[in-house]
């Protein structure tokens, strides 16, 4: 049984109605590079609005974390899972919507691709996709929907290397 069918069985119970598997590999966590503490008022610091009177509640979602991950994406949201020794998922550790991640960026190092996740946090999220995963494939589902999500970019382009 492949990730993405071990992990569709696993979640069957935790999608919403109408809501689909897309794609799903395993992961080793690389690191999270936290953003900087905003010390002031947080419309000060760019992550609420003046007027609203509150943080976006996308700024506040934190990455699930372990050592090695696998990680279902669905149309709106990621789900993980931490992995065992066998390397087969063994705990629910949380999820992330689509709609808290900012960017998307993929390089390759030494042992495979890497995918480092933007958060509209701040934060920077290193995951190194295992062998035999379907990288491509996840990659590019992970970009067009958080694509989909994202706001209009007035701006220039990013680079794609991480």
């Amino acid at each position: 049984m492949n990730t993405l069918e071990q992990l569709r069985t696993l979640a069957a119970a935790s999608l919403v109605a109408g809501e689909e598997a897309v794609a799903a590999v395993r992961v080793n966590y690389n690191g999270t590079v936290q953003p900087n503490a905003v010390a002031t008022n947080p419309a000060v610091g760019g992550i609420a609005d003046a007027d609203a009177g509150g943080p976006d509640p996308d700024t506040l979602v934190a990455f699930p974390t372990a050592k090695q991950m696998a990680l279902l994406l669905t149309g709106g949201r990621v789900l993980a899972w931490s992995l065992g020794f066998s390397g087969k998922p063994k705990h629910f550790i949380g999820e992330v919507p689509l709609s808290a991640v900012r960017e998307v960026h993929v390089g390759e190092i030494r042992f495979g691709p890497l995918v480092r996740v933007v958060m509209k946090s701040g934060a920077t999220v290193d995951l190194e996709i295992l062998r035999h995963e379907d990288a491509d494939g996840f990659v590019d589902h992970l970009r067009h929907l958080v694509d989909a999500t994202a706001p209009p970019d007035d701006g220039p382009g990013t680079a794609d290397q991480p």
